[in-house]
């Protein structure tokens, strides 16, 4: 069982999404020395990352991959570890470990920024060759230049959502009932993203802005998300109905959703403890 936080690792490095959910999946099966000592349960799943650093550290796009798995993948599952071990609420841990990666986001946009732009602008060299008349359009142009903008932010986004794919596991394995109710965050999660909006006023801080947005909106849309599911539920019983409403409300009402997370947590306060407890 302790080969797989090093299998962990080495897959972080190939992907971070996959390596997210396989650690999670590890620290649920072996919930009871993880949370004694969360730092000797997952230590092997750090040596392949550090190994490569210390080899190839310094050629093309290594400290990127090495830093994703370390800061992207690793500390983040220590940190909820710590934060379960600490108050024993999953859905603080999960916060928690959300946090942590909104702010390697942030600091990834800025730390590997030219990387990321001469791997975007790759990329886009290759559509502009494959299809040169759909990117000479003006609008794809603006479109084109918003991504670029926002990218750092979508791969945050993509932890997240591995971080709540490895959410639903650990429930799962450790044989705790998922609650869609309980997933409330701390009111005081609003006050960050209250604290970001004055970065817009400033040219030079503006990407900021963006990124970080988006990052810390993805909080109320957990909540939002899983609010409008319990209250769905009351309306339709059929599990596959419910996803498929919720599916198209997550794409086409995505803002609405937020705005609903948001105001719920203002409503609910710190009352976080809905029995969602390890």
């Amino acid at each position: 069982m302790f080969l797989l936080p090093f299998l962990s690792g080495t897959m972080s490095l190939l992907s971070p999404f996959l390596g997210m959910i396989l650690v999670m999946y590890f620290s649920a099966k072996v919930l009871g020395p993880a949370l004694v000592s969360p730092q000797r349960t997952i230590i092997l799943f750090f040596v392949m990352p550090i190994l490569v650093l210390m080899i190839d550290g310094r050629h093309g796009d290594t400290p990127l991959i090495a830093f994703d798995a370390i800061f992207g993948v690793g500390l983040v599952v220590y940190v909820f570890l710590l934060t379960l071990r600490r108050n024993q609420v999953l859905s603080e841990a999960l916060l928690a470990g959300i946090l942590v990666i909104v702010v390697y986001s942030l600091a990834r946009m800025y730390i590997f920024g030219g990387i990321l732009s001469n791997a975007y602008q790759e990329g886009m060299q290759i559509m502009k060759e494959q299809m040169p008349v759909f990117l000479d359009n003006e609008y794809m142009q603006f479109s084109t230049r918003m991504w670029e903008t926002m990218m750092p932010a979508f791969w945050g986004v993509g932890q997240i959502f591995a971080l709540l794919i490895g959410y639903f596991i650990f429930h799962r394995t450790i044989h705790i009932p998922f609650v869609p109710g309980d997933v409330k965050f701390t009111v005081f999660f609003n006050i960050l993203i209250l604290a970001a909006l004055p970065l817009y006023l400033f040219e030079a801080t503006k990407a900021l802005f963006i990124n970080s947005l988006i990052l810390l909106c993805t909080v109320p849309l957990i909540q939002g998300f899983f609010l409008a599911w319990t209250h769905l539920s009351r309306v339709v019983s059929n599990n596959i109905i419910k996803s498929i409403i919720m599916f198209v409300l997550l794409i086409y009402a995505f803002i609405p959703l937020i705005l609903i997370g948001f105001a719920d947590s203002w409503m609910t306060g710190n009352n976080t403890r809905g029995g969602n407890t390890a």
